[in-house]
């Protein structure tokens, strides 16, 4: 078959372990900070219209469009881009124009086919958690893995009940849990703690816990002499306040992003009786007035959304700094200097021919896997650029790869990197192919995923090197360049050095794909393909199979490849590359960002000051959060951000804490062998 089957990636055995690996020593922080979350709209459960929205003073009330019928529960991403919403199956859209549908596939090993009730968007919008039958369900946002059960059957025996999962900030989550009879039981409020896998019994009598925007409260309701009251809670279970007393139901809280006000379903009477009554209402918690938000029977279950600014960062070089100079600077301390959070030290860097596209491509893979800069010089010596940015970045006596042979960096330029006090290392080779083969050989012997692409053109190869550089430092990820439709000898020979049940296999673009089911190899491969009918649509067909909902992407100008060069390198570890002209986001891209939106909070783009002009920020800005207005542009001239500028943490210890808008790396992208799917039906032999 030839589908463009997705790799399944970063979905480990738990959601535990997954936690574990996201946050590594830094701490429950998966998610934003939230100083900058405001209230946006309710969205509410229509019945028969799905989806619905209104604004908190109670006009707007409208449909969304496109959302399924069965948009019951619906949930906002943490930076209100995207909904959540479903009973027998979950979908994840818009609530205004185009909305970039996505319906999560069918949970997998779960104990019941019952219907998916209360989602919620886990770990800053990467993931939705969710109860099917009392069971605690997750996936990625993006649906590009099956939902598996979240705990364990010692954490989850089948004798209960697990219900209305709710998520922090800081990666926390709560849920009710219910046991005998039935599960008519409740046995209160409890934790999960996704770094240390600890279940908490936190508060002991109560049902629909909702976190507050910034993690640090919960509403949750408990009945009061015969009726269901409101009350809040800090967020370990301490401090529980009843804050309603009247005699009708309070049910299915959620709170104004702002902190200061709860909206619920109002019941005059019983939920479920003839003469009850329903409307939306919301509390104002310090003056404890309520006010109507939708009449008599208009909705159920409202969710509150919360506005969030997302970052769109702009890395340029200005004067003598060029674009490799500005990535670097955007990525690595100043050997000497005091570290400047967000940015590492440079192990290596690699050297590159400035006017030379295809033979450039396979040093972001290599420079990936040695954390270091690529940089850019001509091929007859070291320009004076280049040797500045190495003094800047690397410590003397570290490696610098000069990427080809002779022809392409002469010898003396490696003799000027040798004057500096570095020590120079030819990755010689007689031609592209032969290139590729021998940085694959640099970067492992035993590599567990190779990417195949047509090394004629620079688009594809570049994609695929990205890819196979997020499997970052040490990372054992390679990309491998035919020459058209032809696997050449020197190819040929490193894939037959390998074993094919060891090493997972790509190929990107339908040149890539023709030659390896062409050719004839010692032993039989089979493979994944990747393709497109433009490299826009190779490029984020490739980021669908490669990434699980990453937090960050960045966005190139297709036909200059330098930035390209330059900015995935620097980037390759942190999300998806996507091409795009600069005068507008091509469909593709706007596509793709579209669909990932709930995850992705920061896209970076590299290159001269006059790319990526308004109309294109505009664009992206609008892809990425609720609308154009939710997102912030920073301008990293040279590679340095304005002393002024702030984004949100995402990783850091405490939550609330601005930190500089530099990207974080995602370590998250680690192949899981158990959510491969089997691979594509294309064998060389």
């Amino acid at each position: 078959m030839r589908s463009r089957t997705r790799r399944h990636l970063a979905a480990l055995t738990s959601a535990a372990s997954l936690a574990a690996g996201l946050l590594g020593a830094t701490a429950p922080g998966a998610q934003a900070a939230t100083d900058d979350v405001t209230a946006g709209q309710i969205s509410l459960y229509g019945g028969s219209t799905g989806v619905e929205t209104v604004n908190a003073d109670g006009t707007g009330l409208r449909s969304v469009p496109n959302i399924p019928n069965y948009g019951y529960t619906p949930n906002w991403a943490p930076d209100g881009s995207r909904v959540v919403a479903g009973w027998s199956q979950l979908a994840t859209g818009r609530v205004t124009g185009t909305t970039s549908l996505v319906t999560l596939p069918w949970a997998t090993k779960v104990r019941s086919s019952a219907s998916y009730e209360d989602p919620t968007f886990w770990l800053d919008g990467r993931y939705v958690v969710f109860s099917t039958a009392g069971q605690l369900a997750y996936g990625p946002s993006d649906g590009s893995w099956a939902p598996e059960p979240l705990l364990t059957d010692t954490q989850e025996p089948s004798t209960v009940c697990d219900v209305h999962p709710t998520a922090s900030p800081t990666g926390t989550l709560a849920f009710e849990r219910r046991h005998n009879y039935g599960c008519y039981d409740s046995q209160g409020i409890w934790t999960y703690n996704p770094s240390t896998k600890a279940l908490k019994n936190i508060i002991a009598s109560g049902s629909s816990p909702v976190f507050s925007a910034d993690g640090t409260k919960l509403v949750f309701t408990r009945e009061v002499d015969g009726w269901t009251q409101l009350f809040t809670a800090n967020a370990d279970g301490s401090d529980v306040k009843q804050v309603t007393s009247d005699a009708s139901d309070h049910l299915s809280p959620t709170w104004d992003p702002d902190g200061g006000r709860i909206a619920y379903e109002a019941h005059s009477s019983h939920a479920g009786w003839s003469d009850d009554v329903q409307t939306v209402r919301a509390l104002d918690l310090a003056s404890g007035t309520t006010s109507e938000v939708t009449g008599a029977g208009k909705g159920a279950k409202p969710a509150w959304q919360p506005l969030r600014k997302n970052t769109l960062v702009r890395v340029y070089g200005t004067g003598s700094t060029g674009i490799d100079a500005a990535a670097s600077r955007w990525t690595f301390d100043t050997v000497g200097a005091t570290h400047v959070p967000g940015l590492i030290t440079a192990k290596s860097a690699v050297l590159v021919n400035k006017g030379n596209a295809t033979y450039s491509a396979p040093a972001i893979a290599l420079a990936a896997e040695k954390q270091a800069p690529v940089l850019m010089t001509s091929g007859s010596g070291l320009d004076s650029a280049a040797a500045q940015e190495l003094k800047r970045s690397l410590p003397k006596g570290s490696t610098v790869y000069l990427d080809g042979s002779t022809r392409i960096l002469a010898s003396k330029v490696a003799s000027q990197v040798q004057a500096l006090g570095y020590k120079p290392l030819r990755l010689d080779a007689p031609d592209l192919s032969s290139l590729s083969a021998r940085v694959a050989k640099q970067i492992s012997a035993t590599p567990s995923w190779i990417f195949v692409a047509d090394g004629n053109d620079y688009h594809d190869p570049i994609a695929a090197s990205t890819a196979a550089g997020a499997l970052g430092y040490h990372g054992t990820g390679v990309v491998l360049l035919t020459n058209g439709k032809t696997v050449p000898t020197s190819v040929k020979n490193y894939l037959n050095a390998l074993n094919p049940a060891a090493t997972n296999m790509v190929t990107v673009g339908y040149n890539a794909t023709q030659a390896m089911e062409h050719v004839t190899l010692n032993k039989s491969w089979s493979f994944w393909t990747i393709g497109g009918k433009t490299h826009e649509d190779v490029a984020a067909n490739l980021a669908r199979f490669w990434w699980t909902a990453p937090t960050q992407a960045t966005v190139e100008d297709t036909w200059t490849w330098q930035n390209a060069v330059a900015g995935g390198a620097a980037t390759a570890t942190y999300g998806p590359m996507l091409w795009s002209a600069e005068s507008t986001l091509s469909a593709p891209a706007s596509y793709y960002l579209g669909q990932e939106a709930a995850s992705i909070w920061v896209v970076q783009t590299f290159g001269g000051n006059t790319s990526y002009p308004a109309a294109n920020r505009t664009a992206i800005a609008s892809a990425i959060a609720a609308s154009s207005a939710w997102t912030t542009t920073h301008w990293a001239a040279n590679g340095d951000l304005p002393a002024t500028a702030t984004a949100r943490s995402t990783f850091s210890s405490a939550p609330s804490a601005a930190d500089s808008a530099r990207p974080v790396p995602d370590p998250t992208v680690v192949p899981d062998r158990q959510h491969l799917p089997a691979r594509d039906a294309h064998t060389a032999r």
